[in-house]
């Protein structure tokens, strides 16, 4: 980093995580006192995990989203409220695919804008789509984005946006 002068605002960390589409835990149960038996009111509606794919520096820049949905053909209502600019990806499993990762690097790209000049640090996890993933690879060469990748079991650790994004807005939810 000293000798290639970055600067907070071209460090980028890039975490995943999946957010469920019914939430179901409930914190507190009421009822009458000597009551035994307590109905409970449930959705009708089939969870289903929302992967979303976030990238931020530390100094609060922030890549619009990919959303990644557990099905084969989009509806556009899914994305109403998503921050401006968040694209979208679906896969029948719902689970992050190079092919799938890769578009997620273009966006990266497209929104940092890296050069020779001024390039980007992007640190991420070891996950098979992000390291085994040649099409990446030559991206990043390509448009001067260095990948640093946190070691394996580790990140829920030290992932610096599951500690400060991901994990409070799943408790959010």
């Amino acid at each position: 980093m000293d000798t290639i002068k970055y600067t907070p605002a071209r460090l980028y960390n890039c975490e995943e995580t999946g957010i469920t589409t019914v939430q179901h835990k409930h914190m507190k149960i009421l009822g009458l006192k000597g009551k035994h038996q307590i109905s409970s009111l449930q959705s009708a509606e089939r969870e289903s995990l929302v992967i979303i794919i976030n990238c931020m520096s530390p100094t609060r820049l922030f890549i619009p989203l990919l959303l990644v949905f557990p099905r084969k053909n989009m509806k556009q209502e899914l994305m109403n409220g998503t921050p401006p600019g968040s694209i979208h990806e679906c896969h029948p499993s719902g689970w992050i695919e190079s092919e799938i990762f890769s578009q997620c690097f273009l966006h990266f790209i497209k929104h940092t804008k890296p050069t020779k000049e001024d390039p980007v640090i992007l640190v991420m996890d070891g996950h098979y789509s992000h390291t085994r993933n040649l099409e990446v690879i030559t991206l990043a060469q390509e448009n001067h984005v260095d990948i640093i990748c946190l070691p394996p079991h580790s990140s829920h650790k030290m992932q610096p946006l599951d500690k400060a994004f991901m994990w409070p807005l799943k408790t959010f939810c």
